[in-house]
């Protein structure tokens, strides 16, 4: 997605995000990012200086604490993290999932992120079960569209974010294909801009 991403050229408009739409991306964090708080949230996103809101293509928007990126939304799926938002602040838990060394290159490459990448040994994704729904089947640890911030092996800090294509429980099960759909990774266009104006 922001692999040859171009603030000079790829950026058309910006708006200053108003109170109440900021409330409800903060909201919409806290689903996709159980761990992250209100007061954390309050503190990482102040209501002063407001977000300002930047249209990048057609279907994405990119939302800046002045003029440093912080969150993306693509068309109605989660908002995600910047990687270097997430390098800024590493004690913050969002929901992670952690590929084996094998799946390193590829990712970097701006590769999606295969099953046998998050189920080989090195390999970590949240536990599935833990919960039933309402008819008392076992929930999965992650839904498809579920936003994962994705940590390598061995590796202290992310290299990538993306969404979820499978399930988790699904990933294990077919263990072939694509179980993450990377949307930003380490070096890409989004990852070398340092500002927007």
């Amino acid at each position: 997605m922001f692999k040859k991403f171009d603030p000079s050229n790829d950026v058309s408009t910006s708006t200053q995000v108003k109170a109440s739409v900021q409330r409800a991306i903060k909201s919409q964090i806290s689903t996709s990012h159980p761990s992250l708080t209100d007061a954390i949230l309050d503190e990482l996103l102040p209501k002063k200086p407001p977000l300002v809101q930047y249209k990048v293509g057609p279907h994405l928007m990119l939302y800046c604490r002045g003029s440093e990126p912080v969150f993306f939304q693509q068309r109605d799926g989660p908002i995600l993290p910047s990687l270097k938002f997430v390098h800024k602040y590493p004690s913050l838990d969002f929901t992670k999932v952690v590929v084996d060394k094998g799946a390193i290159p590829f990712l970097l490459g701006g590769a999606h992120c295969m099953c046998p990448g998050l189920t080989n040994p090195g390999g970590w994704m949240p536990e599935d079960g833990k919960e039933q729904d309402v008819q008392g089947f076992d929930v999965p640890g992650l839904e498809v569209g579920d936003g994962v911030v994705i940590y390598a092996e061995g590796k202290e800090l992310p290299l990538a974010v993306g969404v979820m294509k499978l399930s988790s429980a699904q990933v294990r099960e077919k263990n072939k294909g694509v179980g993450i759909e990377v949307a930003h990774f380490l070096g890409d266009g989004l990852y070398q801009t340092e500002e927007i104006q």
